[in-house]
């Protein structure tokens, strides 16, 4: 096909487009222009509107909140209601075992009033043990030297020798033995005897706070009253019934 044959038909092509561009009906362009102004563009939405939304939104939530707070208050209210309160009562088994420690059960029995008593035995306690064991000791070691080989160089029994004795005058005090021995024998028996006193203290603390907490419930009325009444009682003597006059005395607790 030759350059004249393409421009030919390409003419021809572009007049039969022409000529069916104006063979259309105006009902086919009345269509076309009524769904062109079918389409609505969209409505733009207004800030007051967004604003207001939100608002109503954050309201409702604050709301919402509001009354699941007031069911669980209402909730945990109900069930402090139905709960019942009881008072602190001490366990005597727990009171035993704090007791183990000075002053433990008094202070589990809220008894603090009673420290002080507990404390202050203890302290008399050591007290007589540290001052017993040392005079003991001071008696001790004095009678030991005095009935040494060597009375002199082991002269620690001058301390209870009269003032202004020597060592070398040991012979002259013969006496003194017999105090030295008195003094070891009663320093002893103080010592001791302070161990058996702490001891009691000890277990005595510990049976207070036992008792304390077992007798913790037990019903104490403050009216104790007492009431005197006459009374008359018939005895059997020697075969006759005589009235018998007596006097009857009645607690109240």
């Amino acid at each position: 096909m030759n350059n004249f044959n393409r421009v030919f038909l390409f003419l021809a092509v572009m007049l039969s487009m022409v000529s069916m561009a104006k063979t259309q009906t105006p009902d086919t362009m009345s269509i076309a222009h009524s769904l062109i102004d079918s389409i609505v563009p969209p409505t733009p939405i207004q800030e007051d509107t967004i604003t207001a939304t939100h608002s109503q939104i954050v309201n409702d939530s604050i709301v919402k909140k509001a009354a699941e707070k007031e069911k669980r208050f209402s909730s945990l209210q109900n069930t402090t209601d139905k709960m019942e309160i009881r008072p602190w009562t001490p366990n005597p088994k727990y009171a035993l075992i704090s007791a183990i420690i000075p002053g433990g059960g008094q202070i589990y029995n809220r008894k603090y009033w009673k420290l002080p008593i507990v404390y202050g035995a203890f302290t008399a306690c050591y007290y007589a043990i540290t001052w017993n064991t040392r005079t003991f000791n001071e008696y001790r070691d004095a009678y030991r030297d005095f009935l040494s080989d060597d009375p002199i160089t082991n002269n620690s029994w001058l301390a209870f020798a009269p003032y202004g004795a020597k060592a070398e005058d040991y012979a002259k005090y013969s006496q003194l033995k017999v105090t030295l021995k008195r003094g070891y024998d009663a320093f002893l028996r103080y010592r001791d005897m302070s161990y058996i006193i702490t001891a009691g203290v000890y277990l005595l603390s510990i049976l207070d706070a036992y008792v304390d907490a077992e007798l913790y419930t037990f019903d104490i009325s403050p009216d104790l009253t007492m009431r005197l009444t006459p009374d008359v009682q018939w005895q059997n003597i020697t075969g006759k019934t005589v009235p018998a006059i007596g006097l009857n005395c009645n607690f109240t607790f």
